[in-house]
């Protein structure tokens, strides 16, 4: 069932979806003298979370989804994983550990070094997908904006961006305790405390753990999982309002994270799953992060001013069974410790008008030291190689963005910036036998450019909640380095551009019950940055091709009454290479991008009945599906995932400040790959969580 030759179809609902979208070309009532809102912001620190979007996102010419904290707690979303598929054409494919976690969107992503998929936690910018998957804890609601968001963010936003708000105690105050226990021994506990001194300064402190034994047996050793995890983090935040105009926020997080490596066995075409792992090195993956934020809040009527700081430490070792088998013939460990320090300055004027502008800085250092070790049992006389990087990237940007209200209801917002970075890595690589250490590389590579990233929207408001609107935008992902190379001129490589057009609606009709959305995108990809796979040795990125991504996304939520909402979302890609020529013998043009599934769909609908009774005060009902495919793995398109479909619910009472909840995910039991590659002749892969159960208590104080 994973190979090429299958001929799944989605389900007879995303049909329906496509004659959906035409409903949107049906003119839309004009509301005439409607009052300008463009201009108008809210100022108040504790409302706006983002350095450069204080307007709601739904007002912004741009496709977007928000998962406030509600549904976050209803579906169980603790982990940036579990929104696949639930966000239109979102996928973070779940490959081994959080380290590996690559976030795809509409056909734009990366599986290894820089990702394609911008992500700030509290205006703190994560730059390397290894410190994406984050616990999400005490969240006040996660956005997705889609599409080139290069101009206001700069470098790795060519497929969007990922803002990760947490509550602020000025917001709300009290303390929550939170227990859940699941299926596979899943325990986790949360601890939340925020309170608001007085109308000037108030503190937040949260925190979490979390212990899995893991769903992937590994038949070496009889009594343990290979993906096993523990993790836990603590996060602080201090907000302090010494007057009206001014305010200041300092967020403090910390986080740790062990859990099982390279879980992969054999991927069994008959049963159409993956066979028992079965490795008999020690795999694993430990990871401590530390995040630090201070922004400073300034306003007049004339202007917004706006300054972060941020800080990232990371800290981590990747240990693992690189020949995936019970044989003692190669293991690496990986070490690598990350410093980012950036600084970001915003200024826009507040006053009232036809012309609004907006100019920024933004500036970074990160330092990277990394090393890798690859111990070569197979041979004789046996040998380590010890590979040591050290590197240093530095980047400064400004950016301008306009917008100019032509008419009452016709809007022209137009952008650019501009990113210049300089890079440096040293590399040295020796080989050691017994007692002799042999230097069989040594490389300083620098790396230098700039980029462009212009942005224009045009959009027709015909009122606050309706709109049309056309964009055309530049991305680009940067360039970086290999830590696995076969030449000297492989260890660089340069930056991935695309040309970005989406026309898109929004509408809020009947009263506000019905919020509809759709968007139409089409992207050009050029010297696009591909993988190859080195046998034994890892994976090396370089500059080859084009490709052409396009599609269509669809989101509906509906609140028929107060007690039932309703939301289903559909995302289509089209990613196919325009060009690209791998060798002599394999041309791939024509092909899919792997890891793009072509479907993703999100249906569900929660509802809460009030049921006074000594048990309850409320029952809340919730149940939803989201399907993801076809997905190709690599770019032969040889195999593929097929569409499918995960069916979850929760059943939960409400009693004065007691909450009790039942919840269950996958329960069709679906089988399906949640990764698979080749390497040395084999084809292996991990299965996707099966069927998973548990209960949920929370008390607040």
């Amino acid at each position: 069932m994973y190979s090429d030759q299958s001929n799944h179809k989605p389900s007879f609902l995303i049909h329906l979806l496509w004659e959906g979208l035409l409903l949107f070309f049906v003119p839309i009532p004009v509301m005439a003298n409607e009052a300008d809102t463009l201009r108008n912001v809210i100022l108040d620190s504790i409302v706006v979370s983002s350095i450069k979007l204080p307007s709601a996102s739904w007002t912004m010419p741009v496709a977007s989804t928000t998962i406030d904290a509600q549904m976050m707690e209803r579906r169980q979303m603790n982990e940036m994983k579990d929104f696949t598929a639930s966000i239109p054409n979102f996928i973070m494919v779940d490959r081994d550990t959080r380290l590996t976690s690559s976030v795809f969107v509409r056909g734009v992503g990366s599986l290894i070094n820089t990702p394609g998929v911008a992500m700030y936690v509290d205006g703190v910018p994560h730059f390397e997908k290894s410190s994406f998957d984050i616990n999400l804890t005490e969240i006040e609601k996660v956005e997705f904006l889609r599409g080139p968001q290069g101009t206001l963010f700069g470098r790795n936003a060519m497929g969007g961006i990922i803002l990760v708000h947490t509550t602020s105690p000025f917001r709300r105050q009290g303390t929550k305790l939170r227990l859940s226990y699941g299926s596979f021994n899943d325990r986790r506990i949360t601890v939340s405390h925020l309170k608001k001194i007085n109308q000037a300064f108030a503190y937040g402190i949260t925190a979490d753990y979390n212990h899995s034994d893991g769903y992937i047996h590994n038949n070496y050793h009889n009594n343990e999982n290979a993906d096993k995890l523990n993790a836990a983090s603590l996060n602080g935040r201090m907000e302090w309002r010494p007057r009206t105009n001014l305010s200041l926020r300092l967020v403090n997080g910390f986080e740790y994270v062990k859990q099982g490596a390279f879980a992969y066995g054999d991927v069994n075409e008959e049963t159409n799953g993956v066979d028992s792992v079965n490795i008999n090195h020690d795999s694993y993956y430990d990871r401590k992060i530390y995040d630090s934020g201070l922004q400073v809040d300034f306003h007049t009527p004339y202007f917004w001013f706006r300054a972060q700081t941020s800080l990232q430490l990371l800290d981590d070792t990747y240990n693992v069974d690189q020949d995936a088998s019970p044989r003692d013939l190669y293991y690496a460990v990986q070490s690598e410790k990350q410093r980012l320090l950036s600084e970001e300055i915003n200024i826009k004027n507040v006053t009232a008008g036809r012309y609004g502008w907006n100019f920024g800085l933004f500036a970074f250092n990160h330092a990277i030291d990394r090393s890798t070790d690859v111990f070569i049992r197979i041979a004789n006389p046996t040998y380590q190689l010890e590979k040591k990087y050290d590197d240093d990237s530095r980047g400064i940007a400004f950016y301008h963005q306009s917008q100019l209200q032509i008419t009452s209801q016709l809007i022209l917002e137009a952008g650019i910036r501009y990113d210049m970075e300089r890079a440096h890595s040293i590399h040295t690589e020796n080989k050691l036998t017994a007692d002799t250490v042999a230097l069989r590389n040594e490389y300083d590579s620098p790396l230098t450019f700039s980029q462009w990233t212009p942005k224009i929207s045009l959009q027709y408001r015909f009122n606050r909640d309706n709109q049309l609107y056309a964009t055309w935008a530049k991305g680009y992902k940067t360039g970086g380095f290999n830590t696995v190379f076969e030449e000297e001129q492989e260890r660089t490589f340069g930056p991935e551009k695309s040309w970005n057009y989406e026309i898109g609606g929004k509408a809020g009709l009947w009263g506000q019950r019905l919020f509809a959305e759709f968007a139409l995108f089409y992207i050009d990809m050029q010297n696009q940055q591909v993988k190859q796979l080195l046998d034994m040795q890892g994976v090396k990125i370089f500059n080859a091709g084009s490709s052409v991504s396009k599609g269509m996304e669809l989101s509906l939520r509906a609140s028929p009454t107060s007690d039932l909402n309703v939301n289903i979302s559909y995302g289509y890609t089209h990613a196919t290479f325009s060009s690209y020529t791998y060798s002599s013998e394999a041309d791939y043009t024509g092909k899919c991008l792997p890891f793009v599934p072509r479907h993703t769909l999100s249906a569900g609908a929660d509802f809460s009945v009030p049921f006074t009774s000594a048990l309850s005060d409320r029952l809340l009902l919730q149940a939803n599906y989201t399907g993801m495919g076809e997905i190709y793995w690599h770019e032969n398109n040889r195999v593929k995932q097929p569409f499918y479909g995960l069916l979850n619910a929760s059943a939960g009472v409400e009693k004065g400040k007691l909450n009790l909840t039942f919840w269950a995910k996958n329960i069709l039991n679906s089988k399906y790959l949640g990764y698979y590659f080749e390497a040395s002749g084999r084809t292996l892969g991990k299965p996707g969580k099966p069927f998973t159960a548990g209960i949920s208590l929370g008390y607040s104080l």
